[in-house]
């Protein structure tokens, strides 16, 4: 069974932290949706476009990017999302990675 669990987020108000358990279940796209309307949701918070930033669109610039064929990291970098460096362990264990992101 995948849980997710929205908490709220250190970056300000209306920041939301999304904590997912697995346990080797399949993330679906119901899940995967969830997970985007509560990132979106964060965004808009944080980065306004009433204050000219760009919200929600952000995330979705990106998703299109990577959409298009465009290499993960590339897109990662041309966003600032790689800022917080490489992926943590969870519970000690090392990161699984697929083929299909970028590893």
């Amino acid at each position: 069974m995948i849980r997710i669990r929205v908490v709220p987020g250190r970056k300000g108000r209306g920041d939301k932290l999304i904590k997912i358990w697995a346990d080797g279940d399949v993330l679906t796209i119901r899940d995967l949706l969830l997970i985007l309307k509560n990132m979106f949701e964060a965004e808009d918070a944080l980065y306004p476009i009433s204050r000219g930033k760009q919200g929600r669109a952000l995330i979705l610039k990106a998703i299109l990017d990577v959409y298009s064929g465009i290499p993960l990291e590339r897109v990662l970098e041309a966003y600032g999302l790689n800022k917080s460096g490489r992926p943590k362990p969870i519970l000690g264990l090392p990161i699984e990675r697929g083929l299909s992101d970028g590893a």
